[in-house]
Protein backbone atom coordinates (compact mmCIF):
# COMPACT_ATOMS: atom_id res chain seq x y z
CA UNK A 1 0.00 0.00 0.00
CA UNK A 2 1.59 3.15 -0.95
CA UNK A 3 1.62 5.92 1.95
CA UNK A 4 4.07 8.53 4.15
CA UNK A 5 6.04 5.26 4.81
CA UNK A 6 6.76 4.74 1.51
CA UNK A 7 6.95 7.82 -0.77
CA UNK A 8 7.59 11.58 0.54
CA UNK A 9 7.71 14.76 -1.60
CA UNK A 10 10.63 16.53 -1.78
CA UNK A 11 9.44 19.36 -4.00
CA UNK A 12 10.08 20.57 -7.77
CA UNK A 13 13.67 21.46 -9.60
CA UNK A 14 14.36 23.43 -12.64
CA UNK A 15 16.52 20.72 -13.46
CA UNK A 16 17.89 16.83 -12.45
CA UNK A 17 20.26 14.86 -14.10
CA UNK A 18 20.83 11.12 -12.81
CA UNK A 19 25.20 10.89 -12.97
CA UNK A 20 27.98 8.39 -12.72
CA UNK A 21 29.81 9.29 -9.28
CA UNK A 22 32.92 9.39 -10.09
CA UNK A 23 34.86 6.51 -11.91
CA UNK A 24 31.91 4.16 -9.95
CA UNK A 25 29.27 2.27 -10.52
CA UNK A 26 27.25 4.18 -8.37
CA UNK A 27 25.52 7.12 -9.31
CA UNK A 28 24.52 10.60 -7.90
CA UNK A 29 21.52 13.31 -8.43
CA UNK A 30 22.46 16.50 -9.67
CA UNK A 31 19.61 19.45 -8.87
CA UNK A 32 19.26 22.63 -9.40
CA UNK A 33 16.50 25.39 -8.48
CA UNK A 34 14.83 22.57 -6.17
CA UNK A 35 11.83 24.66 -4.22
CA UNK A 36 8.20 24.25 -2.71
CA UNK A 37 7.43 27.79 -3.97
CA UNK A 38 6.42 28.99 -7.96
CA UNK A 39 6.09 32.38 -8.37
CA UNK A 40 4.11 33.48 -11.76
CA UNK A 41 3.27 37.05 -12.99
CA UNK A 42 -0.32 35.80 -14.46
CA UNK A 43 -2.08 33.37 -13.70
CA UNK A 44 -3.92 30.77 -14.84
CA UNK A 45 -0.47 28.62 -16.23
CA UNK A 46 0.13 25.19 -17.24
CA UNK A 47 2.46 23.75 -14.78
CA UNK A 48 5.98 24.67 -15.62
CA UNK A 49 7.93 22.19 -17.03
CA UNK A 50 9.84 20.58 -14.25
CA UNK A 51 10.91 17.80 -12.11
CA UNK A 52 9.13 16.36 -9.45
CA UNK A 53 11.78 15.17 -6.41
CA UNK A 54 10.49 11.91 -4.08
CA UNK A 55 11.78 9.71 -1.95
CA UNK A 56 11.07 6.08 -1.88
CA UNK A 57 11.63 3.40 0.59
CA UNK A 58 12.44 0.35 -0.04
CA UNK A 59 8.20 -0.75 0.67
CA UNK A 60 7.67 1.27 -2.52
CA UNK A 61 9.77 -1.18 -4.77
CA UNK A 62 7.08 -2.81 -7.27
CA UNK A 63 4.51 -0.54 -6.62
CA UNK A 64 2.31 2.29 -8.91
CA UNK A 65 2.69 5.82 -7.50
CA UNK A 66 -0.03 8.15 -8.54
CA UNK A 67 0.16 11.60 -6.89
CA UNK A 68 -2.97 14.55 -7.45
CA UNK A 69 -3.01 17.76 -7.41
CA UNK A 70 -5.34 18.97 -5.50
CA UNK A 71 -6.39 22.72 -5.22
CA UNK A 72 -7.96 24.64 -2.03
CA UNK A 73 -11.76 24.26 -3.04
CA UNK A 74 -10.63 19.86 -2.98
CA UNK A 75 -10.43 20.40 -6.80
CA UNK A 76 -8.10 17.35 -8.73
CA UNK A 77 -5.79 19.64 -11.34
CA UNK A 78 -4.25 16.75 -12.41
CA UNK A 79 -2.19 13.92 -11.48
CA UNK A 80 1.43 11.92 -12.21
CA UNK A 81 1.37 8.46 -12.29
CA UNK A 82 5.33 6.59 -11.46
CA UNK A 83 5.75 3.33 -11.85
CA UNK A 84 8.73 1.08 -9.51
CA UNK A 85 10.06 -1.76 -12.21
CA UNK A 86 12.43 -3.76 -10.04
CA UNK A 87 15.55 -4.97 -11.99
CA UNK A 88 17.52 -7.19 -10.10
CA UNK A 89 21.34 -7.22 -11.15
CA UNK A 90 22.07 -9.52 -7.92
CA UNK A 91 20.32 -11.57 -6.03
CA UNK A 92 21.29 -8.88 -2.95
CA UNK A 93 20.21 -5.64 -4.42
CA UNK A 94 16.76 -4.36 -6.04
CA UNK A 95 17.40 -1.68 -8.28
CA UNK A 96 14.23 0.49 -10.00
CA UNK A 97 15.07 1.85 -13.29
CA UNK A 98 14.55 5.39 -13.95
CA UNK A 99 16.93 6.47 -15.78
CA UNK A 100 19.42 5.17 -18.22
CA UNK A 101 21.83 4.00 -15.01
CA UNK A 102 20.19 2.34 -12.20
CA UNK A 103 18.84 3.87 -8.91
CA UNK A 104 20.37 1.87 -5.86
CA UNK A 105 17.57 1.11 -3.52
CA UNK A 106 18.70 0.13 0.27
CA UNK A 107 16.26 -1.48 2.76
CA UNK A 108 16.86 0.98 5.72
CA UNK A 109 17.04 4.49 3.99
CA UNK A 110 14.91 6.83 1.58
CA UNK A 111 15.86 7.38 -2.08
CA UNK A 112 15.74 10.48 -3.88
CA UNK A 113 14.62 10.39 -7.55
CA UNK A 114 13.47 13.06 -9.58
CA UNK A 115 11.01 12.75 -12.97
CA UNK A 116 10.24 15.25 -15.29
CA UNK A 117 6.59 16.31 -15.12
CA UNK A 118 6.51 16.97 -18.65
CA UNK A 119 2.68 17.65 -19.18
CA UNK A 120 0.63 20.82 -20.15
CA UNK A 121 -2.13 19.47 -19.17
CA UNK A 122 -2.37 20.57 -15.72
CA UNK A 123 -3.39 23.90 -15.14
CA UNK A 124 -2.80 25.84 -12.17
CA UNK A 125 -5.88 28.43 -12.59
CA UNK A 126 -5.36 30.87 -9.29
CA UNK A 127 -2.78 31.84 -6.65
CA UNK A 128 -2.55 29.12 -3.46
CA UNK A 129 -1.60 26.08 -2.41
CA UNK A 130 -1.49 22.75 -3.89
CA UNK A 131 -1.51 19.58 -1.91
CA UNK A 132 0.30 16.78 -3.33
CA UNK A 133 -2.04 13.23 -2.46
CA UNK A 134 -1.10 9.94 -2.57
CA UNK A 135 -4.08 8.54 -5.16
CA UNK A 136 -6.83 11.19 -5.11
CA UNK A 137 -8.72 13.68 -3.67
CA UNK A 138 -9.43 11.65 -0.50
CA UNK A 139 -5.46 10.38 -0.17
CA UNK A 140 -3.06 11.54 2.07
CA UNK A 141 -1.32 14.35 1.71
CA UNK A 142 2.17 14.16 1.22
CA UNK A 143 3.47 17.71 0.44
CA UNK A 144 2.68 21.33 -1.11
CA UNK A 145 3.15 23.45 -3.91
CA UNK A 146 2.43 27.25 -3.24
CA UNK A 147 2.26 29.61 -5.98
CA UNK A 148 2.55 32.80 -5.69
CA UNK A 149 1.70 36.10 -7.66
CA UNK A 150 4.49 38.65 -8.20
CA UNK A 151 3.46 41.97 -10.02
CA UNK A 152 6.37 42.83 -12.53
CA UNK A 153 7.84 46.45 -13.02
CA UNK A 154 5.95 48.58 -15.74
CA UNK A 155 7.20 47.78 -19.41
CA UNK A 156 8.74 51.66 -19.37
CA UNK A 157 11.97 52.37 -21.83
CA UNK A 158 14.09 51.41 -20.08
CA UNK A 159 12.86 48.06 -19.48
CA UNK A 160 12.27 47.97 -23.36
CA UNK A 161 16.13 48.47 -23.98
CA UNK A 162 17.15 46.41 -21.71
CA UNK A 163 14.91 43.49 -23.64
CA UNK A 164 15.90 44.16 -26.80
CA UNK A 165 19.53 43.84 -25.89
CA UNK A 166 19.03 40.49 -24.62
CA UNK A 167 20.04 38.11 -27.90
CA UNK A 168 17.48 35.43 -26.19
CA UNK A 169 14.61 37.70 -25.36
CA UNK A 170 11.15 37.65 -27.19
CA UNK A 171 9.25 40.47 -28.47
CA UNK A 172 5.93 38.71 -28.25
CA UNK A 173 3.86 35.72 -26.81
CA UNK A 174 0.72 34.72 -27.28
CA UNK A 175 -1.32 32.91 -24.95
CA UNK A 176 -4.56 30.61 -25.44
CA UNK A 177 -6.90 30.64 -22.39
CA UNK A 178 -9.15 27.88 -23.67
CA UNK A 179 -11.67 25.19 -22.32
CA UNK A 180 -10.76 21.35 -23.40
CA UNK A 181 -14.23 20.12 -23.59
CA UNK A 182 -15.46 22.79 -26.29
CA UNK A 183 -13.80 24.98 -28.77
CA UNK A 184 -14.35 28.69 -27.19
CA UNK A 185 -11.34 30.67 -26.44
CA UNK A 186 -9.90 33.81 -25.68
CA UNK A 187 -6.45 34.70 -27.24
CA UNK A 188 -3.96 37.10 -25.91
CA UNK A 189 -0.93 38.52 -26.79
CA UNK A 190 2.05 40.93 -25.30
CA UNK A 191 4.51 42.29 -27.11
CA UNK A 192 7.29 45.14 -27.48
CA UNK A 193 4.97 47.48 -29.26
CA UNK A 194 0.91 46.23 -30.47
CA UNK A 195 0.42 44.44 -33.54
CA UNK A 196 -2.26 45.55 -36.25
CA UNK A 197 -1.86 42.69 -37.79
CA UNK A 198 -2.52 40.20 -35.06
CA UNK A 199 -5.10 41.88 -33.73
CA UNK A 200 -7.06 41.55 -37.07
CA UNK A 201 -6.40 37.68 -36.88
CA UNK A 202 -7.92 37.72 -33.59
CA UNK A 203 -5.91 38.27 -30.88
CA UNK A 204 -6.61 40.47 -28.18
CA UNK A 205 -3.85 43.15 -27.00
CA UNK A 206 -3.23 41.85 -23.00
CA UNK A 207 -4.65 45.05 -21.86
CA UNK A 208 -7.60 44.42 -23.20
CA UNK A 209 -8.67 41.05 -22.35
CA UNK A 210 -11.66 40.49 -20.21
CA UNK A 211 -11.92 40.01 -16.34
CA UNK A 212 -12.92 36.52 -17.14
CA UNK A 213 -13.51 33.55 -19.22
CA UNK A 214 -16.51 31.45 -20.00
CA UNK A 215 -16.77 28.56 -21.79
CA UNK A 216 -19.82 27.79 -24.50
CA UNK A 217 -20.12 24.32 -22.44
CA UNK A 218 -19.83 25.91 -19.14
CA UNK A 219 -17.13 23.84 -18.12
CA UNK A 220 -14.78 25.84 -17.78
CA UNK A 221 -13.89 29.81 -15.98
CA UNK A 222 -11.01 31.38 -15.62
CA UNK A 223 -10.25 34.71 -14.38
CA UNK A 224 -8.28 36.83 -16.57
CA UNK A 225 -7.27 39.58 -13.96
CA UNK A 226 -3.51 38.91 -14.05
CA UNK A 227 -2.95 38.20 -17.19
CA UNK A 228 -4.77 41.38 -18.34
CA UNK A 229 -2.53 43.47 -15.71
CA UNK A 230 0.89 41.39 -15.79
CA UNK A 231 1.38 39.72 -19.00
CA UNK A 232 3.92 41.88 -20.23
CA UNK A 233 5.88 41.05 -17.32
CA UNK A 234 6.82 37.21 -19.19
CA UNK A 235 8.74 38.99 -21.81
CA UNK A 236 12.50 38.83 -21.59
CA UNK A 237 12.04 36.20 -18.93
CA UNK A 238 13.31 32.61 -20.28
CA UNK A 239 9.68 30.68 -20.61
CA UNK A 240 9.28 26.96 -21.32
CA UNK A 241 7.36 26.09 -24.52
CA UNK A 242 4.31 24.74 -24.00
CA UNK A 243 1.04 24.06 -26.14
CA UNK A 244 -0.59 27.42 -24.20
CA UNK A 245 2.21 29.69 -25.08
CA UNK A 246 3.55 30.57 -28.48
CA UNK A 247 6.63 32.74 -28.00
CA UNK A 248 8.15 35.14 -31.05
CA UNK A 249 12.15 35.58 -30.92
CA UNK A 250 13.32 39.30 -30.93
CA UNK A 251 16.73 38.40 -32.97
CA UNK A 252 17.15 35.55 -35.61
CA UNK A 253 20.69 34.40 -37.24
CA UNK A 254 19.78 36.07 -40.76
CA UNK A 255 18.84 39.69 -38.75
CA UNK A 256 21.66 39.82 -36.82
CA UNK A 257 23.93 39.10 -40.06
CA UNK A 258 22.66 41.98 -41.39
CA UNK A 259 23.03 44.01 -38.25
CA UNK A 260 27.03 42.60 -38.52
CA UNK A 261 27.52 43.86 -41.94
CA UNK A 262 26.15 47.83 -40.80
CA UNK A 263 28.61 47.53 -37.92
CA UNK A 264 31.34 46.60 -39.53
CA UNK A 265 30.99 49.56 -42.02
CA UNK A 266 29.98 51.83 -38.88
CA UNK A 267 33.33 50.58 -37.73
CA UNK A 268 35.11 51.71 -41.13
CA UNK A 269 33.93 54.60 -42.03
CA UNK A 270 35.49 56.27 -38.63
CA UNK A 271 32.20 57.84 -37.48
CA UNK A 272 31.50 60.50 -34.26
CA UNK A 273 30.78 59.51 -31.18
CA UNK A 274 27.21 60.68 -31.31
CA UNK A 275 26.60 58.48 -34.56
CA UNK A 276 28.37 55.05 -32.62
CA UNK A 277 26.03 56.20 -29.68
CA UNK A 278 23.00 56.51 -31.76
CA UNK A 279 23.63 52.95 -33.20
CA UNK A 280 24.27 51.27 -30.16
CA UNK A 281 21.00 52.98 -28.89
CA UNK A 282 18.93 51.60 -32.09
CA UNK A 283 20.98 48.02 -31.56
CA UNK A 284 21.71 47.26 -28.14
CA UNK A 285 21.92 43.57 -28.76
CA UNK A 286 25.63 44.92 -29.41
CA UNK A 287 26.04 45.12 -25.51
CA UNK A 288 24.52 41.83 -24.88
CA UNK A 289 27.98 41.40 -23.04
CA UNK A 290 26.73 43.41 -20.17
CA UNK A 291 23.19 41.31 -18.62
CA UNK A 292 20.59 43.82 -18.55
CA UNK A 293 17.92 43.74 -16.45
CA UNK A 294 17.13 47.87 -17.36
CA UNK A 295 19.17 49.67 -19.80
CA UNK A 296 19.52 53.65 -19.55
CA UNK A 297 20.26 56.20 -22.22
CA UNK A 298 22.80 59.10 -21.40
CA UNK A 299 21.75 58.78 -17.60
CA UNK A 300 22.86 61.75 -15.63
CA UNK A 301 25.12 61.33 -12.82
CA UNK A 302 23.81 63.96 -10.31
CA UNK A 303 23.92 67.51 -12.09
CA UNK A 304 27.66 67.27 -12.96
CA UNK A 305 28.27 64.74 -15.53
CA UNK A 306 26.17 62.35 -18.32
CA UNK A 307 26.99 58.36 -18.97
CA UNK A 308 26.41 57.48 -22.11
CA UNK A 309 24.66 54.36 -20.53
CA UNK A 310 23.66 52.85 -17.40
CA UNK A 311 23.30 49.12 -17.22
CA UNK A 312 21.60 47.30 -14.13
CA UNK A 313 22.32 43.97 -14.20
CA UNK A 314 20.74 40.54 -12.74
CA UNK A 315 23.61 40.38 -10.30
CA UNK A 316 22.35 43.94 -9.18
CA UNK A 317 25.29 45.71 -10.44
CA UNK A 318 25.45 49.34 -12.01
CA UNK A 319 27.41 49.28 -15.35
CA UNK A 320 27.94 53.18 -16.07
CA UNK A 321 29.39 53.44 -19.63
CA UNK A 322 31.43 55.46 -21.47
CA UNK A 323 32.15 55.54 -25.18
CA UNK A 324 34.96 56.79 -27.04
CA UNK A 325 35.39 57.38 -30.73
CA UNK A 326 36.60 54.36 -32.75
CA UNK A 327 39.52 56.05 -33.58
CA UNK A 328 40.83 56.75 -30.04
CA UNK A 329 44.73 56.11 -30.12
CA UNK A 330 44.68 52.75 -26.84
CA UNK A 331 48.50 52.55 -26.72
CA UNK A 332 51.85 54.25 -27.26
CA UNK A 333 54.62 53.07 -28.91
CA UNK A 334 56.44 51.23 -25.72
CA UNK A 335 53.15 49.97 -24.60
CA UNK A 336 51.96 52.34 -21.99
CA UNK A 337 48.36 54.30 -21.71
CA UNK A 338 47.75 56.75 -24.64
CA UNK A 339 46.44 60.16 -23.01
CA UNK A 340 43.19 59.94 -24.96
CA UNK A 341 42.30 56.78 -23.22
CA UNK A 342 43.71 58.01 -20.04
CA UNK A 343 41.52 60.48 -20.17
CA UNK A 344 38.47 57.97 -20.92
CA UNK A 345 39.59 56.09 -17.75
CA UNK A 346 40.04 59.95 -15.64
CA UNK A 347 36.20 60.69 -16.71
CA UNK A 348 35.06 57.09 -15.32
CA UNK A 349 36.77 57.72 -12.26
CA UNK A 350 35.35 61.11 -11.36
CA UNK A 351 31.80 59.45 -12.30
CA UNK A 352 32.50 56.55 -9.58
CA UNK A 353 34.10 59.16 -7.41
CA UNK A 354 30.22 61.04 -7.10
CA UNK A 355 28.60 57.97 -6.48
CA UNK A 356 30.72 56.65 -3.72
CA UNK A 357 30.33 60.28 -2.24
CA UNK A 358 26.58 60.57 -2.86
CA UNK A 359 25.54 57.11 -3.49
CA UNK A 360 21.76 57.16 -2.62
CA UNK A 361 20.92 60.45 -4.75
CA UNK A 362 23.06 59.45 -7.49
CA UNK A 363 20.94 55.87 -7.85
CA UNK A 364 18.16 58.21 -7.40
CA UNK A 365 18.77 60.78 -9.96
CA UNK A 366 18.90 58.03 -12.84
CA UNK A 367 15.72 56.73 -11.69
CA UNK A 368 16.73 53.01 -10.00
CA UNK A 369 15.25 51.61 -7.14
CA UNK A 370 18.07 51.61 -4.22
CA UNK A 371 17.44 48.12 -3.75
CA UNK A 372 18.51 47.39 -7.23
CA UNK A 373 21.99 48.30 -7.12
CA UNK A 374 24.65 46.82 -4.65
CA UNK A 375 27.63 47.63 -6.71
CA UNK A 376 28.70 50.28 -9.28
CA UNK A 377 31.48 49.56 -11.93
CA UNK A 378 32.41 51.35 -14.82
CA UNK A 379 32.89 50.27 -18.53
CA UNK A 380 35.36 52.14 -21.20
CA UNK A 381 34.49 51.19 -24.94
CA UNK A 382 37.10 52.68 -27.44
CA UNK A 383 39.30 52.39 -30.53
CA UNK A 384 40.13 49.28 -32.77
CA UNK A 385 42.32 46.67 -31.81
CA UNK A 386 44.07 46.89 -35.60
CA UNK A 387 47.37 48.56 -35.68
CA UNK A 388 48.61 47.01 -31.89
CA UNK A 389 51.23 44.98 -31.30
CA UNK A 390 49.22 41.61 -30.17
CA UNK A 391 51.11 41.87 -26.35
CA UNK A 392 50.68 45.22 -25.77
CA UNK A 393 46.85 44.65 -26.57
CA UNK A 394 47.10 42.08 -24.55
CA UNK A 395 48.52 43.97 -21.55
CA UNK A 396 45.81 46.70 -22.11
CA UNK A 397 43.04 44.67 -21.43
CA UNK A 398 43.97 42.58 -19.08
CA UNK A 399 44.94 45.10 -16.69
CA UNK A 400 43.96 45.20 -13.39
CA UNK A 401 41.56 48.88 -12.88
CA UNK A 402 39.93 48.11 -9.99
CA UNK A 403 36.28 48.99 -10.90
CA UNK A 404 37.10 50.02 -14.48
CA UNK A 405 37.33 47.41 -17.43
CA UNK A 406 38.03 48.23 -21.16
CA UNK A 407 36.32 47.01 -24.05
CA UNK A 408 37.30 47.87 -27.66
CA UNK A 409 34.68 48.32 -30.41
CA UNK A 410 35.81 45.01 -31.68
CA UNK A 411 35.12 43.34 -29.00
CA UNK A 412 31.80 44.18 -29.43
CA UNK A 413 32.04 42.63 -33.05
CA UNK A 414 33.83 39.04 -31.88
CA UNK A 415 30.83 38.81 -28.54
CA UNK A 416 28.33 39.16 -31.80
CA UNK A 417 30.20 36.84 -33.93
CA UNK A 418 30.35 34.57 -31.72
CA UNK A 419 26.36 35.09 -30.74
CA UNK A 420 25.40 34.06 -34.36
CA UNK A 421 27.51 31.12 -34.43
CA UNK A 422 25.39 29.59 -31.38
CA UNK A 423 22.64 30.23 -33.10
CA UNK A 424 23.91 28.37 -36.04
CA UNK A 425 24.44 25.40 -34.35
CA UNK A 426 20.93 25.59 -32.78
Amino acid sequence: MTNSNTVLFLGVAERAAHVPDGNTNLSKWNVLGLRSIIISSIFPIPLPNLYIGIALSFAALGTQIRLALIDESDKELGFIDISTPIGVPSEEVPIPTYSTRPIMITEQSWTPIFLPIGTNSIVIERPGTIDIRIGSSEGETIGQLLFILVDPPPLEPNRIAAIRSDPAAMKALRIAFGCRSCDAKVRGYAALERNNKLESEGWTWYANLPDAFTCTCGKTTLSLETARRNMHGLLGIPFTRSENIELVPLYEQESLAKLRKMYIDLLYSKPREEELQNFLERNPVLLHIFPAVRLFTKPPILTHFFADFAIVTPQKELLLIEIEKTTTRLIKKDGGIAADLSHAFDQVHSWLHVVDEHRLAAIDAINIDRIEVSAVRGIVIAGRDLGYDSLHLRRMKGQDRGRITLFTYDDLLFALDSLISRMSRL
